[in-house]
């Protein structure tokens, strides 16, 4: 508001000046000799006086300003300030002592000399002290080469200036713009960080070009010498890339938790068997009559379940350190991989059908790792009495005869963790997705022609 009043008060006051109404400004010039000189001399009206206040109202705040940088600052900025403020008051009291009418002559205007002296000394305290060479430049392009977006808004969150990494994140900046206009989101963040007590935290948004970046913004209050808030100073630290290693920790975490669920819940099924053939070896070999045929059986059954533990820590070492795709698919018979499932897996007293000879391209350790677990889910969970592996147009399915799946359960059945059993881990399912997604193929579950569950996997390549 001064720097405008001010322009627009020396715009009227040359008005006035020129057009003189009713003799306000200039009542009359005289002619006045001085020696062998001849002095025109203007004879001043009463208007003159409100340009004198004015000007003497500006001056006193200059002095006021200069004597308290000479206070608050050292060495460099005191010299220079304190020139300036001899330079203005020598002027300014010339100016005063001509007005009283106290120079050598009445008519002898020495304001011009004095400001040239003036001048002189403003030009001293800014070249000779390097004043364009220091703090003031230093601090500018400082500012304006940071590589992080730096911004500077006042109370009303109007843009004052600004450095050109932060065109790239807050859009096409302009000085005196409206912050809230520009970039609303930006704005809302900045109106919460500045009258919370507390942070509002980081800050995202897309940049011009490229992905989305997350920024730590830096707020700084800008006060005056009275310690009246002038504006705000932000600085925006970028930290997409913490942010991303940070993301990532936790998802190679997530990882290895559930790897070591996967590796505690699909031993379990080769183990639950090994242990039973135990029982039973060491129930046959009792007694005066041993069942030697029936422990020998147990025997290579326990020998079979072991080699399948030595194959599936194999498996989930390889889905571990290679990831979870499928490189090098062979064709395997769906038959011969479903019955080495059932042979491993905790399948109580159900009976397996196979109504299909069709071989697909896959792994053949980890689709009969899927296959484990579909087996041992209808067993847990499904009350079945059969199960059966059919063929269909797009692949190949698993169903029972069991108590179905609720429908409102099937949406979220392949999430890990999930179980509609209090007692399951809801792992199993989990794995047999992430295996039939990594060869490339699709799994849903519906309702089998008996009422049960049925599996169906599609997208298979004969």
């Amino acid at each position: 508001i001064v720097p405008q009043g001010l322009w627009a008060w020396a715009i009227g006051y040359s008005v006035l000046r020129i057009i003189n109404p009713a003799d306000l400004i200039i009542e009359d010039i005289i002619f006045d000799s001085f020696g062998l000189f001849v002095l025109p001399a203007e004879v001043y009206g009463p208007g003159l006086l409100s340009q004198y206040i004015v000007a003497l109202g500006v001056t006193l705040s200059a002095f006021v300003l200069l004597l308290r940088l000479i206070r608050q600052t050292q060495s460099l900025y005191q010299y220079q300030a304190l020139i300036i403020l001899v330079a203005v008051a020598v002027n300014t009291g010339g100016t005063l002592l001509f007005t009283l009418g106290i120079q050598i002559h009445p008519q002898l205007d020495i304001t011009p000399v004095l400001t040239t002296g003036q001048g002189v000394a403003v030009w001293v305290a800014l070249y000779r002290y390097d004043f364009l060479r220091t703090a003031p430049v230093a601090a500018n392009r400082f500012f304006r080469e940071m590589t992080d977006p730096a911004v500077i808004v006042d109370e009303e969150l109007t843009v004052i200036e600004y450095n050109d990494a932060a065109t790239t994140v807050l859009g096409n900046l302009k000085r005196r713009v409206d912050l809230t206009e520009l970039n609303p989101v930006f704005a809302e963040w900045l109106a919460t960080t500045i009258t919370d007590d507390e942070p509002a935290g980081e800050f995202t948004t897309a940049a011009d070009e490229g992905p989305e970046r997350t920024y730590d913004p830096e707020v700084t209050q800008v006060t005056d010498q009275f310690d009246i808030t002038q504006g705000y100073v932000v600085v925006l630290r970028d930290i997409t890339d913490r942010k991303q290693r940070e993301r990532q920790l936790e998802e190679q975490n997530e990882r290895l938790e559930e790897f070591a669920d996967i590796v505690s819940h699909d031993l379990r099924n080769p183990l639950s068997t090994a242990e039973g053939w135990v029982a039973a070896v060491t129930d046959a070999l009792e007694g005066e009559e041993p069942d030697i045929d029936t422990a020998q059986l147990g025997l290579e059954h326990i020998d079979h379940s072991h080699n399948r533990m030595d194959e599936l820590i194999e498996v989930l070492l390889t889905m571990a350190r290679q990831g979870q795709t499928v490189a090098d698919p062979e064709p395997v018979s769906l038959e011969t991989c479903a019955t080495k499932a059932w042979a491993t897996a905790e399948t109580g007293e159900m009976e397996l059908r196979v109504d299909t000879d069709r071989t697909v391209p896959a792994d053949p350790a980890r689709l009969r790792q899927a296959f484990e677990n579909l087996f041992r889910n209808a067993n847990d969970h499904g009350e079945a009495a059969t199960v059966a592996v059919t063929t269909t147009p797009e692949g190949f399915a698993v169903e029972d005869d069991g108590i179905g799946i609720d429908p409102d359960d099937r949406e979220n059945l392949f999430a890990f963790g999930y179980s509609t059993n209090e007692e399951g881990t809801g792992i199993g399912l989990a794995v047999v997705k992430r295996i039939i997604e990594a060869h490339g193929w699709r799994i849903m579950v519906g309702e089998s022609d008996d009422g049960g569950a049925c599996f169906e996997v599609t997208g298979v390549s004969t």
